[in-house]
């Protein structure tokens, strides 16, 4: 977790209703594209929330798909011990699924891809036959993967976990810097990119009533 010594509150730049929405008709047109292309039919929009909800419903009414089946995960930190949990708070329903369904999960800003790809084994655990199309509104341009799905889209990449320079991030169209989303609170991702817990109203219960799936040292 090194690279986050390379921000600062001021790499945060708030992105507009206005240009986060051209970022969300990008990332249609590559899944629609891909759908038509490959007669493929999305049987369930998954999103992976908080901020999979936004690009996810996106997704579902334009492809007028009408089923939308959440899963949520989070990272809690440990500031005594150094740990930092990445916890399921909830899981994925295949119920009313075929078992060879065809899911498209959905993530918001994917920076090392670690959350998306707990939630692409989550649904795989469930539906080991279905088929998965990844899509994510922001994508870091050197983690552009998920070993659980089938095909990855991205609506715009970016350089989160700092592997480019700013030469290179220049060379590849890459943005620098970091988004604030226009529903983001600068001092939660900005507690999150220093590993100390931001006080959420229902922090222990949400804990509480979770499962850890991966355990990181951060020390």
């Amino acid at each position: 977790m090194s690279y986050l010594d390379d921000y600062s509150k001021e790499d945060f730049g708030r992105t507009s209703w206005e240009e986060y929405g051209e970022t969300l008709e990008n990332l249609y047109e590559k899944v629609s594209s891909y759908i038509e292309e490959n007669d493929v039919e999305v049987d369930a929009v998954v999103p992976i929330e908080r901020a999979g909800n936004f690009a996810g419903t996106y997704l579902a009414y334009k492809l007028n798909v009408l089923r939308v089946i959440p899963v949520q995960f989070k990272y809690f930190f440990d500031e005594e011990s150094d740990e930092i949990t990445l916890n399921k708070l909830l899981p994925f329903n295949p119920s009313g699924l075929d078992e060879d369904a065809n899911i498209l999960l959905v993530e918001g800003d994917h920076c090392f891809g670690t959350t998306a790809t707990l939630a692409a084994k989550e649904v795989k655990n469930k539906l080991p036959d279905s088929t998965i199309i990844y899509a994510a509104d922001h994508m870091d341009y050197s983690y552009q993967e998920n070993e659980y799905a089938g095909k990855v889209f991205f609506g715009k990449a970016t350089n989160e976990t700092r592997e480019l320079s700013k030469e290179e991030c220049r060379e590849k169209g890459v943005e620098t810097g970091s988004h604030l989303f226009p529903w983001e609170n600068l001092e939660e991702e900005w507690k999150t990119v220093q590993a100390k817990q931001y006080n959420y109203q229902d922090t222990n219960e949400a804990e509480k009533n979770s499962k850890t799936e991966e355990i990181i040292d951060n020390s």
